[in-house]
């Protein structure tokens, strides 16, 4: 495997469902931060082009 293949496969990107009914990657997602400080990420479903948003979760070990 390649290093590039190893790394896709440690992180995915961030996901979240869109208004078609499915859990995608989210397309240029960047982070934001929400008014309350939580972080999220924002973007666009690489399906149908609807905008997406999720929230971060904390890491599982932390």
């Amino acid at each position: 495997m390649t290093e590039e293949g190893i790394e896709e496969a440690q992180e995915p990107g961030p996901k979240g469902w869109c208004v078609c009914g499915q859990k995608v990657a989210i397309s240029d997602a960047r982070e934001v931060t929400l008014p309350n400080g939580r972080p999220g990420w924002e973007g666009y479903c690489p399906e149908c082009g609807s905008p997406l948003f999720a929230i971060r979760r904390k890491a599982a070990g932390g």
